[in-house]
């Protein structure tokens, strides 16, 4: 009945569909759609691809001599710290610390004379992995150090898989007595 007082122009106008609403529409959606991908895309480079290639390190030596009677100790401590994204698989092959001591004597050039050197200990052998924030110690051994060493250095190396290729982290430290 409403029609029938309609203008057949006026019915003509309310059938034709709306073509900027539904290009506009048609936009909205495909952007959703492109940000979505977009999230995929950033979700998986930053949480699967650099748990892979990116693997950040801390490692840190420190120690004290302490003094017994005549005899001379060295407590070497090695930290390591996961600032990274990424669990990192740690290789005892290759890994380890060494021990060197300075009895005084100067080489040419003025710099001290280290020796020693042999055995390398082992470090973090309970560990096989270190997670994401994740801080570990190894503070496993006392070493006895000879009665006329003034001073003893300790060098640790620490090596664990990245993707395809082994990287290796070393860091070197100076000890004095009190």
């Amino acid at each position: 009945m409403l029609s029938g007082m309609l203008d057949p122009l006026v019915q003509i106008q309310l059938q034709q569909p709306n073509h900027l609403k539904d290009a506009w529409d048609v936009a909205a959606h495909m952007g959703n759609v492109v940000g979505l991908i977009a999230a995929g895309i950033w979700g998986y480079f930053n949480f699967v691809k650099s748990r892979v290639y990116y693997p950040r390190m801390e490692l840190s030596v420190s120690g004290d001599i302490h003094i017994k009677g005549a005899q001379s100790f060295l407590v070497a401590r090695i930290t390591l710290r996961n600032i990274g994204l990424a669990k990192v698989e740690l290789l005892q092959r290759g890994s380890g610390y060494r021990i060197y001591y300075a009895t005084g004597q100067l080489r040419v050039g003025g710099h001290l004379a280290w020796l020693g050197g042999k055995p390398v200990y082992r470090i973090f052998e309970h560990h096989g992995w270190i997670e994401p924030g994740e801080s570990i110690f190894d503070e496993m051994q006392l070493h006895l150090l000879p009665a006329n060493a003034v001073a003893a250095k300790i060098e640790a190396r620490l090596r664990g898989p990245v993707g395809t290729k082994i990287t290796v982290w070393t860091c070197s430290t100076v000890v004095v007595p009190d």
